[in-house]
């Protein structure tokens, strides 16, 4: 089995650990040749996503082909599946984690929790006061496509800033989002994984924390109720069904007063996730191409009682150095896994996991081994440790 990769960032690279593990070969398709994944690949194939002749020449040299992101040409590979080129997963599946519009027209459709929307295509007047009446200030706008890591988010004041933003999107030919900003308490992940022949395994629903739109921890269990963990897996699993995606599928969830709210879907391995390479008896990435190359999915048993994942970033000062290395390795229980990038403020460099008995000494372990790597220390996130 040979698998393809559109997207050659710390998500291919961590699949192709997975991969080489379970024997598997994988062509990468990098944008370049410094590229995370490119840097470590059996193979590599330079070009964008959107280019046609990389992507044909990606798709003829592999039995399937995965993703390492949703920054992809859906009518491009539509094109090429319909050619008898396999997608994993599909083109048709993708859309409803490529277009927010599109996902938040089929859940309402199919009754599924979600937060007051509309949507305005750059054809359709839009008109802020009469949009402010409906949805209260502030309102959330969103891209349609082509956000992630908060890009593409905006929270708007009044009708001035809304008209303003969404002008500018719409001259650009953008269709928007309008969302109710809607008060939370807590913001969960619930991670499935869904094989060609429609069975489906679950990893326990997880805390996360984002802050500025990015994820910058997870824990499991964390702070997740009984009915939220319930909640949460069973609508992961009813919109894998519905959309029936191959491979893995984060849902992203608020938990509200009035319940679970779905803000986000990703059908990839997903930041969520990563806890599952030290704290489940098969990680995400593993039964992810088992998924895709249609092995049977492994089990997704906790292998302790607490996991905590911590993301690295780079901070004012340069970090990742040997020195730093050998800092965070240091910290008993720690387990890092680097992306291969070089520092600079803001960049996701790796991520931190620790498992054990004790939810706060997990979590401290995690922190520990991620500061003294150099990642900064959120002032929203106080380090718990006792």
């Amino acid at each position: 089995m040979k698998v393809g990769i559109i997207g050659a960032g710390q998500l291919a690279r961590m699949l192709l650990e997975d991969a080489s593990a379970l024997g598997i070969d994988c062509v990468v398709l990098a944008e370049s040749p410094d590229d995370g994944a490119a840097l470590v690949a059996h193979s590599a194939i330079i070009g964008a996503p959107s280019d046609r002749a990389a992507l044909e020449k990606l798709a003829d040299s592999v039995a399937i082909t995965t993703f390492d992101h949703e920054l992809v040409d859906l009518e491009l590979l539509a094109d090429l599946e319909a050619q008898g080129h396999q997608f994993a997963p599909s083109p048709s599946a993708l859309l409803y984690a490529v277009d927010k519009a599109a996902m938040r027209t089929l859940l309402a459709d199919h009754g599924l929790p979600i937060p007051p929307f509309d949507v305005f295509t750059p054809d359709r007047p839009f008109d802020g006061e009469s949009v402010g009446a409906n949805f209260g200030w502030p309102l959330v706008i969103k891209s349609a496509r082509g956000g992630y890591d908060g890009r593409g988010v905006f929270i708007v004041d009044n009708e001035n800033e809304a008209n303003a933003v969404v002008g500018d999107l719409h001259e650009a030919g953008i269709t928007v989002l309008i969302e109710a900003l809607v008060p939370i308490r807590s913001e969960l992940a619930a991670l499935v994984c869904r094989a060609h022949d429609g069975s489906i395994v679950a990893w326990p629903v997880v805390e996360t924390s984002q802050i500025a739109g990015v994820c910058r921890e997870v824990l499991v269990p964390g702070s997740v109720r009984d009915e939220d963990r319930i909640a949460g897996e069973a609508i992961a699993r009813q919109i894998a069904e519905l959309v029936g995606v191959v491979g893995v599928m984060a849902v992203e969830l608020f938990v509200t007063d009035e319940g679970l709210l779905i803000n986000e879907l990703a059908m990839r391995p997903h930041n969520s996730g990563h806890w599952t390479q030290n704290g489940s008896a098969t990680s995400q990435f593993e039964n992810h191409l088992r998924a895709v190359a249609s092995l049977p999915l492994g089990i997704t048993t906790t292998t302790a009682a607490a996991v905590a994942s911590v993301n690295i970033f780079g901070g004012d000062h340069p970090s990742g150095d040997d020195e730093a290395l050998a800092a965070a390795l240091s910290v008993t229980g720690a387990h890092l896994h680097l992306y291969g990038k070089s520092s600079r403020p803001g960049r996701k460099l790796g991520h931190v996991n620790a498992v054990g008995t004790d939810p706060v000494a997990v979590r401290a372990t995690a922190w520990d081994a991620a500061t003294k790597f150099g990642s900064p220390l959120p002032d929203a996130l106080e380090k718990r440790t006792s």
